[in-house]
């Protein structure tokens, strides 16, 4: 268990040790009733969309968990192996582009599951006319 707290507070692992306290921080507020699952889908439709409705704090959390896994699981890896020097360095920048390459086909895999989880069709919200963005009724354009 030590290794794994060890590995988890290096690099690469710690940059996704941080985003996964703040996902889990945000989980704990959904969980008391303070966010709402779908607080981040009107920034983000077509992501919304094109993981068949699956909350965009859904799918940003298997990512966030499904990159730790596999940078934990290098970074043990990499520990056993005795990686060291440049060449350390190298394999643990790299260990770090592979887990964001491995995490993104791995949630789109799981969308379709966990849009069973989370039902219904996401909240249509306003778009403006001239961007198509989605409408943000305190920005400088839409204030004249």
């Amino acid at each position: 268990m030590g290794q794994i707290v060890d590995a988890a507070v290096r690099f690469p692992t710690v940059t996704l040790t941080s985003a996964l306290a703040v996902a889990l921080g945000f989980w704990l507020l959904v969980l008391s009733g303070r966010a709402d699952v779908r607080a981040f889908d009107a920034d983000a439709p077509s992501l919304t969309r094109s993981l068949g409705g699956t909350p965009v704090a859904v799918a940003a959390s298997v990512v966030i968990v499904s990159a730790w896994l596999v940078s934990i699981t290098g970074t043990l890896l990499m520990d056993l192996a005795r990686l060291t020097g440049p060449g350390g360095a190298a394999a643990r920048v790299a260990l770090l582009v592979l887990s964001a390459l491995v995490a993104w086909p791995v949630t789109r895999r799981c969308a379709a599951s966990l849009a069973r989880v989370f039902p219904g069709i996401p909240r249509l919200y306003r778009r403006a006319a001239t961007s198509n963005a989605p409408y943000d009724p305190g920005s400088p354009h839409t204030r004249g």
